[in-house]
């Protein structure tokens, strides 16, 4: 952790312990608590905007996020947030 190699380490004295903490941790960055496909989309635009040229990637990027402006995730995404609640994404 000093080195800034690992960000959290989970000292539990069992493997199910550990197991269950581990999985505690992963449901944080995926569905149904996160918008799964502006995920996706995320992953898309990192992973191949490394290996593209740099307009194309930004390009790319604009077209990502367009499409999810588009998708009804981003309708519930700020229906909820204007009427303070949890938002319940569908991956649509």
């Amino acid at each position: 952790m000093e080195l800034g190699i690992v960000t959290q380490i989970f000292e539990t004295h069992t493997t199910i312990a550990f197991h269950d903490e581990v999985l505690k941790t992963a449901k944080m960055f995926t569905t149904p608590n996160k918008a799964s496909r502006a995920v996706g989309n995320i992953k898309r635009a990192v992973q191949t905007g490394a290996e593209i040229p740099f307009e194309s990637a930004l390009a790319l990027e604009r077209e990502l996020q367009q499409q999810l402006f588009q998708s009804e995730d981003a309708k519930e995404g700020l229906d909820a947030y204007v009427g303070k609640r949890k938002a319940e994404f569908k991956g649509r």
